[in-house]
């Protein structure tokens, strides 16, 4: 590598440290034009809510529907998972019992 590569990407280290430095102080300060409270997003719609909100939605109507049903059909498919498997097993191995 030559020496311009080498300047530059000691100055590209340098920059992104001091920037990173600067951006991290201004957000920290609630008085800062940059500061962003501490929150999350909504799974469903993406606004800001509270970080203390479990589920994590805003609790729209349509959110709360949309979240519903999205945590019915995760449930089903860990069910799922779990006993076509073991039905499968229990189908290879009753062969070798019942012998």
């Amino acid at each position: 590598m030559g020496r311009i590569e080498e300047r530059l990407k000691k100055s590209i280290a340098m920059t992104a440290a001091t920037t990173k430095k600067v951006v991290q102080k201004l957000s920290e300060n609630p008085k800062s034009s940059k500061y962003v409270a501490a929150h999350r997003h909504c799974v469903i719609c993406h606004t800001p809510i509270p970080i203390d909100s479990d589920p994590a939605h805003c609790g729209a109507q349509p959110c709360s529907d949309k979240h519903a049903r999205q945590d019915k059909s995760r449930k089903r498919l860990n069910l799922m998972m779990y006993l076509f498997p073991a039905i499968a097993i229990m189908l290879f191995l009753l062969p070798l019992f019942t012998t």
